[in-house]
């Protein structure tokens, strides 16, 4: 080959192979809108963020983290919907905070009483 012939295809673009590509998931708009609300919570959120998550189910691996994502929102729901997890155990010590203080005073003055005398 010469160099012309070399030039004449570096010039011309390669032809683009003509790849068969999967058929990509497709989501409807309503169900999209409801898994957005189950975790963003606000609907002004939801439909800012709606054609970003659109593109972003375009990728099929994007559905895994969607699983994912569903996944922990159920677990925080069922925790926040048990009350015992969130019960106080102990009763709650008041005095513990004036005696502190106090106690806090008298120790000051007892180590400046030390090092300075009266």
């Amino acid at each position: 080959m010469n160099i012309l012939d070399r030039l004449r295809k570096a010039k011309t673009p390669p032809k683009e192979e003509e790849t068969v590509e999967e058929p990509k998931e497709r989501i409807s708009e309503r169900e999209l809108t409801e898994r957005l609300t189950g975790f963003l919570y606000s609907e002004d959120i939801v439909q800012d963020y709606l054609p970003v998550f659109r593109k972003l189910y375009q990728d099929p691996e994007f559905s895994k983290v969607m699983e994912l994502i569903e996944a922990k929102e159920q677990e925080l729901n069922s925790l926040n919907g048990s009350k015992e997890y969130f019960e106080q155990v102990t009763e709650p010590d008041e005095t513990t905070s004036e005696t502190t203080e106090e106690g806090n005073e008298d120790y000051l003055m007892t180590i400046l009483n030390e090092r300075y005398g009266e």
